[in-house]
């Protein structure tokens, strides 16, 4: 199953209760109070979620930006 990067936005609006225009390719924790240790958790939880477990979501925690995610997505064949 891949997403896109449409897919990916709305996770991230959703996880971290935020409007889907604040989700941008520059976002990182430090620009979004909503992004804190439970926004981070939240977000790991969605995407494992979406991919039904089947993918190791532990290193996600490390990362603090929108780029990263997309990255390790992209790198791990789960996004478009």
């Amino acid at each position: 199953m891949n997403i896109s990067e449409k897919d990916l936005r709305k996770i991230l609006s959703k996880s971290l209760n935020v409007k889907i225009n604040k989700i941008t390719e520059t976002l990182n924790s430090n620009s979004l109070e909503e992004w804190d240790s439970l926004g981070q958790l939240s977000i790991i939880s969605s995407l494992d979620k979406k991919f039904k477990g089947k993918v190791n979501f532990s290193k996600l925690s490390n990362f603090d930006n929108y780029k990263d995610i997309k990255n390790f997505l992209i790198k791990k064949s789960l996004m478009k």
